[in-house]
């Protein structure tokens, strides 16, 4: 399950799941492999045009798909190459 948080202008979703840390640490780090600096909060502005949205959803779409998968079974600690993101301000203390 998805849920979606924040403002228009600082939009978020979180997963709903005892491995959510897993699943943001893998949305950024597929997302850079395409190019986008990208987690669970969508930082949108005027310039970002409908093209630059639809490429965006498009690199994430398979990123989902292995999430899904991930949430049937599949291990996903394996599909990370570093350590988990942390959670909220924990990585300032």
């Amino acid at each position: 399950c998805i849920t979606h948080n924040g403002l228009p202008a600082l939009a978020g979703f979180a997963i709903q799941s005892p491995q959510f840390l897993a699943y943001k640490t893998l949305i950024t780090q597929e997302m850079l492999k395409k190019g986008y600096l990208a987690g669970t909060s969508v930082y949108v502005c005027t310039e970002h045009t409908p093209d630059i949205l639809d490429r965006f959803f498009e690199a994430l779409s398979p990123v989902f798909g292995l999430i899904q998968e991930c949430e049937q079974g599949r291990d996903v600690m394996p599909l990370l190459n570093g350590p988990l993101c942390h959670a909220g301000f924990k990585r300032l203390n």
